[in-house]
């Protein structure tokens, strides 16, 4: 390793021992208060391309999972671009785990401590303080109608958080873009922070699961994963090898199988992908450039970046639509699925199991139903969906060839 590189590693790792041993006190700043990290930086700087992530409440889970899923994301972003900033926000809530060491950790800065809880207000204003927000990505719990950013019931709805993000939209840069990898935030928040935002933003219309990155190169969710081909070292999805004790080999994506857990069995449908949506004028094809350049920094079955041949972004793309299962043939007939259907320029295919959802860069034609306390609270456990039957579904086609649209743009862009 170049001598420079260790010198500078080495120089961090003490810088982030001192500052975290000055400025630590769980008293002070108990693990439900939030925290603003620095990734492989050591100094903010609000006037630079900045990559954001939030990280929502784990809910005092045994498990920092949804901080290792933002923390892939953030060793891509500097593979990408190591002029960018990556900024982590989080109250991460793990159990028997102080947020302080969850950050130090992943070798995350901590930068500013907030004795406030991490709700929307604290979320925005922190996002408002940057000039050239690249990216926003969110790891953690949602329902269908607000992410949860926080403990304590700190959650996230765009509608009641109208005017801040409506001067947060300048903030953004031309081909910016938003992920929401959570449960069921494409049904309602997806669509409503495109709507505001006037930006590309996907969500999922079932669970979010975690996957794991395994010896044969493919990430496996957990119900599907073989113990035996664990790995220590993911050797795929960086430019180089790198170990999982950082953090890289754990990433979310949605279940291929309808949702199913507190909200209700939502049994009418779903949707298999993270699904974008562009509830805006998209007359300058920012929709799908957006697209595109967010599975630039997708920890996938190889890193890609603008200078990729046409070939690897599909690799990445297939690995972003079509899911893996225990059954090794599963994804190979989700891929030749998408490519026998854009062939027959029916576009035609079912990716989902169950009934696919009607869905278009707008919204799905499905609605979740609940029953409801006498103050209007979604019963738990009693949801569904109301949508109808999709006997020609093409939603995972239409999405290969936006996307295939976005990379072409991108590297014609002038915005690049």
């Amino acid at each position: 390793m170049n001598i420079k590189i260790i010198s500078f590693f080495f120089f961090l790792m003490t810088y982030l021992i001192i500052f975290n041993r000055a400025h630590s006190s769980s008293e002070d700043f108990p693990s439900t208060e939030y925290r603003v990290g620095l990734f492989q930086d050591l100094i903010v700087d609000t006037t630079k391309i900045t990559h954001i992530i939030v990280v929502g409440s784990a809910v005092k889970e045994d498990s920092d999972q949804f901080f290792q899923a933002g923390v892939s994301h953030a060793y891509r972003y500097k593979e990408l671009y190591p002029d960018h900033q990556v900024v982590i926000l989080s109250s991460p809530d793990v159990l028997n785990t102080t947020d302080d060491q969850v950050f130090e950790k992943y070798s995350i800065l901590i930068i500013k401590k907030v004795l406030e809880k991490f709700k929307a207000k604290n979320m925005l204003k922190e996002m408002l303080a940057f000039d050239k927000i690249a990216s926003f990505d969110f790891f953690g719990h949602s329902s269908p109608w607000a992410m949860k950013i926080g403990d304590m019931n700190a959650a996230f709805y765009p509608g009641d958080n109208y005017a801040a993000l409506k001067i947060l939209r300048d903030h953004f840069l031309p081909n910016a873009y938003v992920t929401l990898n959570a449960c069921n935030t494409g049904f309602n928040i997806a669509p409503e922070l495109s709507e505001i935002l006037k930006l590309p933003v996907s969500g999922a219309l079932t669970s979010s699961m975690f996957e794991r990155i395994e010896s044969d190169g493919f990430w496996y969710k957990e119900d599907d994963w073989t113990k035996g081909n664990y790995v220590e070292i993911n050797k795929t999805s960086y430019t180089q090898a790198m170990s999982c004790k950082l953090g890289v080999c754990v990433r979310m994506k949605p279940s291929r199988l309808e949702y199913n857990s507190v909200w209700g069995h939502f049994i009418e449908g779903g949707l298999s992908f993270n699904k974008f949506f562009c509830k805006f004028n998209n007359s300058d094809g920012r929709c799908e450039r957006g697209m595109a350049n967010s599975l630039l920094s997708f920890p996938s079955v190889i890193p890609i970046n603008m200078s990729s041949s046409i070939d690897d972004f599909k690799t990445v793309a297939f690995d972003w639509l079509c899911s893996t299962a225990k059954d090794k043939t599963y994804f190979d007939k989700c891929v030749s699925g998408i490519q026998s259907a854009i062939e027959r320029f029916d576009l035609v295919y079912q990716s989902h199991p169950g009934n696919e959802l009607m869905c278009d860069f707008t919204s799905c034609n499905a609605r979740v139903q609940c029953q409801y306390e006498a103050d209007g609270t979604p019963i738990l456990g009693t949801c569904h969906i109301k949508t109808p039957v999709n006997t020609e579904p093409t939603n995972v086609a239409r999405e290969m060839l936006s996307l295939l649209k976005g990379f072409d743009d991108l590297k014609n862009s002038t915005f690049n």
